[in-house]
């Protein structure tokens, strides 16, 4: 696990932090029941995210879920990575078996030791893990910008899948901002290459 670490809340950011969530072969195998069938425009944008990122040396951090059970399960292939979504050594790895990327302690403590962290986040699911993450940052206070259109949703009741992301997209953006992958694109362009810098230098 690749994690940058920061002794006390001493520091602040001025770069936002790409997050991509669960982006694993789970969600775009066929056949599987977490599958989502349209997810080409969601995995296009991340790439154009992750990309950027890394062309800027802004700081990414990937999450995925590793469950016990037959789905998400870290002895079958379909826990991996989406190929081209492997994490760099230089890029902060996360691993959970809840919702929330909260449930992970490390980067709990990560974010508490950034003085205003911002996190730039896409992935899946909406109505999973991004919903879930969302609420923890505002109960702490963190801000999140969710990339509606770099991520995806699977169908909930009725609603098609299509429908479903446009109802989760309105309730996420309750809690946070929301954008699209050309705004947080431009954020990128106007961040600091330095990533972060110490209070007071």
């Amino acid at each position: 696990m690749s994690l940058i670490q920061f002794p006390g809340r001493h520091r602040q950011a001025h770069a936002p932090i790409l997050a991509l969530v669960d982006l694993q072969k789970e969600y775009v195998s066929e056949g599987r029941a977490f599958s989502i069938g349209k997810a080409d425009n969601c995995l296009a944008n991340c790439r154009r995210l992750l990309a950027a990122a890394r062309e800027r040396g802004l700081p990414v951090a990937h999450f995925r879920q590793l469950l016990s059970g037959p789905f998400f399960n870290e002895s079958t292939e379909f826990s991996r990575w989406i190929d081209e979504f492997r994490p760099m050594p230089s890029e902060m790895v996360y691993q959970r078996s809840m919702p929330s990327c909260y449930q992970n302690e490390f980067f709990c403590t990560f974010m508490e030791a950034m003085a205003e962290p911002v996190v730039l986040l896409a992935g899946f699911t909406a109505d999973h893990a991004c919903l879930s993450t969302v609420i923890d940052a505002v109960h702490r206070g963190h801000r999140v910008a969710f990339i509606q259109d770099a991520s995806a949703s699977q169908s909930l009741g009725s609603r098609t899948a299509h429908d479903s992301h446009a109802f989760m997209t309105d309730l996420i953006s309750e809690y946070c901002e929301v954008i699209s992958t050309q705004e947080a694109l431009d954020r990128f362009t106007h961040a600091d290459p330095k990533r972060w810098q110490a209070m007071g230098e």
